[in-house]
């Protein structure tokens, strides 16, 4: 029996270059739930943005077992690389949001 191919999406690392692999099943939802945390948002740390898409990812994808945390950093620094999202600091806190 042949196994079903899922599509891949290559992610980017801004300043390594460095490229992954990512089943897109996985890939779009967290994209979408990092975007949807962000919009609106003057900026937010790492920690309130990993909080937002772990209650995001835990609604629309019960049975997702892997770390929610890691897959967050990987594609929100693919997002960086793409200039969707940046990061600043601001008083001394390094914070995210939506590129301008």
């Amino acid at each position: 029996m042949a196994k079903a191919v899922s599509k891949k999406v290559v992610v980017t690392h801004p300043q390594t270059g460095t490229e992954c692999n990512f089943d897109a099943a996985i890939y779009k939802p967290v994209k979408a739930a990092i975007l949807q945390s962000l919009k609106g948002s003057k900026g937010k740390t790492f920690t309130e943005l990993t909080d937002d898409v772990v209650k995001i990812i835990r609604k629309k994808m019960p049975d997702f077992k892997k770390s929610i945390p890691w897959y967050t950093i990987s594609i929100r620094l693919d997002l960086e690389t793409k200039g969707i999202v940046e990061t600043f600091t601001e008083k001394g806190k390094k914070l995210n949001r939506l590129k301008k």
